[in-house]
């Protein structure tokens, strides 16, 4: 199960570097994928820097609470999912329901049910030597 659980996290977390690599280095190409467009050249460095950066910081932190006894760093992804759900949520109730709002938020969630289910379980784990 914990082993299951670390590969999960650490899914989630190559997942998050793959995404913070399209948008620092490939904005362009995720415009589609995410529904967002730059429509001038500081539109590039918003997607670069802040859609890039969010998801660079959460695929450090997920990526340093897979390790064993190091599942603290988990609450800083827990934290941020929470804050997106947030947003999501508010999106759903003043933009209305669509399929890609479902999706993402669903994705969310289930991210954010295995960081923290990995928060809480994988804190007991031993640091081998």
């Amino acid at each position: 199960m914990e082993k299951g659980l670390r590969s999960a996290v650490v899914l989630i977390g190559v997942s998050m570097l793959l995404g913070a690599a399209g948008f620092i280095f490939a904005p362009e190409a995720m415009e589609a994928q995410f529904s967002v467009v730059a429509s001038r050249v500081d539109g590039m460095g918003t997607l670069r820097g802040d859609l890039g950066g969010l998801f660079l910081t959460l695929a450090v932190f997920t990526l340093a609470g897979s390790r064993p006894g190091k599942s603290a760093w988990l609450a800083v992804p827990v934290v941020f999912m929470l804050a997106v759900l947030f947003g999501r949520t508010v999106h759903i109730l003043l933009d209305g329901l669509s399929e890609p709002a479902i999706r993402s938020t669903v994705v969310e969630i289930i991210a954010l049910v295995i960081l923290e289910a990995a928060r809480r379980k994988l804190v007991t784990d031993k640091v081998e030597s």
